[in-house]
């Protein structure tokens, strides 16, 4: 119903969000011993459809096809900060590692305590301030809860490998370009449950040895800052000069050049 290409799911933010939170209580809700599979059903779900057998593309097209599982869902994603774009400013943010420090944790990275550890947790209300409401707060609470469910999946999954393999599949398919690129540039303070979303995020992917610096730092600024400053070593042109002729305006003036006067 969301992922329609012809966009017939409902268009408001709250009603979509309460699409996404259902299949995230769902999550929530599964036993000790049902989470694993209750996880890998959702995320077939959240794969792409796959093609009808008359429109696969022949086998040596196939074989170079570099695939994308999860196109539609990262779409849905980018599509939201593309609507409420003026929030994604804040290009300087940097996501916070959680807390404790996953570096001075003692916990192994597989199992039950890899769960416990990085599974979202409930998150307190917000009090009542003046930039509560309206289509940004509807608009980042649907991101939030996509960012729950995302790292709710990867937390029930039962190893390392699996869980690396999910997020590189999620990568190729654009979520952490979006991720670092627009959803950690909102403001921490007015949009503390996408960011919180984020730390959880850098958490996990920290323990498993996950390259988050993307996300965390909003890969290559320094080399965006470098092509925006000017070139060494170009060479400048000149503006023209005009040369103004001499006059001699000193003894001789008048003389012919074999000494006579004129």
């Amino acid at each position: 119903m969301l992922f329609d290409e012809q966009r017939k799911g409902p268009n408001e933010f709250t009603t979509r969000n309460v699409v996404m939170g259902l299949l995230f209580i769902h999550l929530t809700a599964a036993s000790a011993a049902s989470y694993e599979n209750r996880a890998k059903g959702i995320i077939q779900y959240l794969r792409d459809p796959s093609k009808p057998e008359y429109a696969q593309p022949p086998g040596f097209i196939a074989s170079m096809h570099h695939p994308r599982p999860y196109r539609i869902w990262c779409k849905e994603i980018v599509n939201v900060t593309k609507e409420v774009f003026w929030i994604f400013i804040h290009h300087g943010n940097v996501i916070p590692y959680p807390e404790p420090d996953p570096e001075s944790s003692d916990h192994t990275n597989d199992g039950k305590d890899y769960r416990t550890i990085h599974f979202p947790q409930p998150r307190p209300p917000i009090p009542a301030a003046p930039y509560i409401g309206g289509v940004e707060w509807d608009a980042t609470n649907y991101l939030a809860t996509q960012l729950d469910l995302l790292n709710g999946l990867i937390a029930c999954l039962p190893s390392r490998e699996e869980r690396n393999l999910f997020r590189q599949e999620l990568k190729d398919s654009g979520l952490e370009k979006c991720m670092g690129g627009s959803l950690r540039t909102c403001k921490e303070k007015w949009y503390g449950y996408v960011h919180a979303c984020l730390t959880t995020w850098v958490g996990a992917a920290q323990a498993d040895g996950w390259d988050y610096k993307e996300v965390r730092e909003g890969g290559r600024r320094e080399d965006a800052a470098l092509n925006m400053c000017p070139k060494k070593g170009k060479k400048v042109d000149e503006p023209p000069k005009l040369e103004m002729p001499k006059f001699d305006l000193g003894a001789g003036v008048g003389q012919a050049a074999d000494g006579g006067w004129l």
